[in-house]
C-alpha cells in the first residue's frame, strides 16, 4: 500500500510538503514543487486515508448531511429530498469534499452528534425538518451548521452567528399560484400536502397561496380560504386525494360550488392528484386546474404536462456547500444568485428564486371568461 512517505521519496520532497498539497495547504508550496508532488501521487496511485487524517486532527473535508429519520420508516423517499442529496454530493465533490449522510432520530439525539464529532466533520447541512431534540446538540457539534429548506426558529436561536440558511422563495412561488388561479376565476381552491406535520416549507407555501388568492381576487369578488387536504408527498397519496376530490366535483349539482383549482406541495403529489381526478371522471384542466411545486423534469411527461413552480435543486445544493466551506475555511460568504444577507454580517440567509413553468394543467375556472 502506497504511503505518504513513498510519494515524498519519489517527488524528492519532505513528507510535510506532500501533506500540505494533499490537505489543501498548497499556498505553502511552490508551483513547481506542487506539480512534482501531484505527478508522484498520480504515478503511485496514492489515495490519502481520510479516516487517519481525521483521527490525526487534520481537516476531514467531510460535510455531513443531516436529515430527520423516523424510527423504522424509510427516509429521503420524497423526490425533492433524493434529488437534493444527489446534487449535494456532486457539489461537494466539485469542491473536493466528501458527503456523509446522517439520520437524526428524536429518541436518540446524541447519536448523530457523536458521529459528527468522531469524524471531525468540517460542516453540517441540515435538510428539512430535523427533530427539535437534536437542535441544541447540532449547534454544539463544533462545526458550522447550514439549514436547507427549514425556517426553524429553534435552530436559528440556538446557532447564533455560526448558522446560515438556504431556501427557495416558497411563499413567493405559492403566492404567484394563488394570483394566477384567482385571476382565472377560481374561487374555491384546495391546497394538498403534509400540513400539520411541522414542515415550515409547507406552511410557507400554504400562507403564500392564501395571500395570492386575496391579491388576485382584489376587486373581482370574494374568494374562499383554501381548503386544506392532508397528504404525504408521494404519487399514491396524490391519487387518493385526487380521487376523493374528483368524486366531489363530478357529484356536484349545477348549483353547487366545488373546488376548481389545486396547488399540490410537490410535483409527484400533483401528478398523483391529476391521475386521481381523471380516475374519478373529472377533467384536467377543464373541471379542475392543478399546479405543482418543484418543476422536476419527470412532470413534463405527464398528459397533459404539469404546470408548476420550478426550483433549481442544483443551485440550492451548490449554495449550501459553498456556505459550509466558506464558513469552515473562514473565507467569508459565497457568491451566489440568491437574495438576503449572504454577503453581510451574521448568519448568511440565501433565498433562491423560483420560476413559473407553463404546462397544460392550468386553465380558467368552469364558467369563467378565459
Amino acid at each position: 500500500m502506497t504511503t505518504l512517505r513513498d510519494v515524498a521519496a519519489l517527488a524528492g520532497v519532505s513528507a510535510m510538503t506532500v501533506s500540505n498539497v494533499v490537505n489543501g495547504r498548497e499556498h505553502k508550496v511552490s508551483p513547481a514543487t506542487r506539480e512534482r508532488v501531484r505527478g508522484a501521487i498520480e504515478t503511485l496511485g496514492y489515495v490519502p486515508n481520510a479516516q487517519a487524517r481525521t483521527l490525526a486532527g487534520s481537516s476531514s473535508r467531510i460535510i455531513a448531511l443531516v436529515y430527520g429519520a423516523g424510527d423504522g420508516l424509510p427516509a429521503l423517499t420524497a423526490s425533492h429530498e433524493s434529488a437534493f442529496v444527489g446534487a449535494c454530493e456532486c457539489a461537494a465533490r466539485r469542491a473536493e469534499y466528501s458527503l456523509m449522510l446522517c439520520g437524526a432520530h428524536s429518541d436518540r439525539p446524541d447519536e448523530v452528534v457523536d458521529r459528527l464529532r468522531a469524524w471531525r466533520v468540517c460542516g453540517v447541512i441540515c435538510l428539512g425538518t430535523v427533530p427539535p431534540p437534536v437542535h441544541p446538540l447540532l449547534t454544539g457539534a463544533e462545526a458550522p451548521v447550514v439549514l436547507v429548506d427549514s425556517y426553524s426558529p429553534q435552530m436559528v436561536a440556538a446557532g447564533g452567528e455560526v448558522l446560515g440558511s438556504v431556501n427557495i422563495d416558497d411563499a413567493g412561488g405559492a403566492r404567484r399560484v394563488g394570483e394566477r388561479l384567482a385571476r382565472l376565476g377560481h374561487r374555491r381552491v384546495a391546497f394538498i400536502g403534509p400540513v400539520g406535520l411541522g414542515s415550515p416549507v409547507v406552511e410557507a407555501r400554504l400562507n403564500g397561496l392564501k395571500d395570492g388568492l386575496l391579491a388576485g381576487a382584489a376587486g373581482g369578488g370574494a374568494v374562499d380560504a383554501p381548503e386544506v387536504i392532508g397528504a404525504e408527498v408521494n404519487f399514491a397519496s396524490g391519487v387518493r386525494a385526487g380521487t376523493e376530490l374528483g368524486g366531489r366535483v363530478t357529484a356536484a349539482g349545477s348549483g353547487e360550488r366545488s373546488v376548481t383549482g389545486v396547488l399540490a406541495s410537490g410535483d409527484v403529489l400533483a401528478m398523483g392528484v391529476v391521475a386521481g381526478l381523471r380516475r374519478a371522471g373529472a377533467r384536467v384542466p377543464e373541471d379542475v386546474s392543478v399546479v405543482g411545486f418543484d418543476g422536476f423534469e419527470v412532470s413534463t411527461y405527464c398528459d397533459p404536462p404539469l404546470t408548476a413552480v420550478a426550483q433549481s435543486v442544483d443551485d440550492k445544493a451548490a449554495q449550501a456547500v459553498a456556505l459550509v466551506s466558506a464558513t469552515g475555511d473562514d473565507a467569508g460568504r459565497p457568491n451566489g444568485s440568491g437574495t438576503g444577507n449572504a454577503d453581510g454580517p451574521g448568519p448568511a440567509r440565501v433565498v433562491l428564486p423560483v420560476v413559473w413553468r407553463e404546462g397544460g394543467t392550468l386553465g380558467p375556472a368552469p364558467g369563467a371568461d378565459s
